[in-house]
């Protein structure tokens, strides 16, 4: 019994299992600082994003738009620059937030919200495009803000509480 007992505490020290071994230390060296490399890149870029943080706004306006078609009140979706389906244009995405344009609406009442990281005059062109719902291509266009005709519908500039009214037509 003593015999057996003596040969259970016995290291084996063939060729093989000193491979063995040797393997093993050396995978436990590789491993352990490739695993500290990962968490301190991960500690570190979380630091750095949480740091940084959003932008904050520095524009929060709210004009209003009516539109008509062909003599028909048309309703301005809700979630224009929200949705991916009503979102068709991106090149302004910089001066938004996190999911949405600087342009877009919350509900189908024709409020645009304004909401930019940067201080800039938005046009309502440049709504329309993020839009990309309203065809006005080959078509009449009367526009007005606050009751005073403008000409040219697309260089609007957005100001908070104005009244914009566009009337598409053949």
């Amino acid at each position: 019994m003593g015999n057996k007992r003596n040969q259970k505490n016995k290291r084996d020290d063939s060729y093989v299992a000193i491979n063995r071994r040797r393997r093993k230390r050396n995978m436990i060296m590789i491993i352990i600082p490739i695993v500290a490399a990962v968490i301190a890149f991960g500690v570190s870029s979380t630091s750095l994003y949480s740091t940084q943080g959003p932008k904050p706004l520095v524009e929060h306006i709210h004009p209003h738009l009516n539109v008509t078609v062909d003599g028909t009140s048309t309703p301005v979706p809700s979630q224009i620059g929200i949705d991916s389906s009503l979102w068709k244009v991106h090149s302004l995405d910089q001066y938004g937030t996190a999911g949405f344009a600087p342009l877009h609406t919350h509900d189908a009442s024709g409020t645009i919200h304004v909401e930019s990281t940067a201080n800039r005059n938005y046009t309502l062109g440049e709504f329309l495009n993020i839009w990309g719902g309203l065809d006005t291509n080959g078509k009449t266009v009367r526009a007005s803000v606050d009751g005073k005709p403008v000409l040219d519908f697309r260089n609007i500039i957005l100001r908070d509480g104005e009244q914009i009214n566009l009337n598409v037509g053949r």
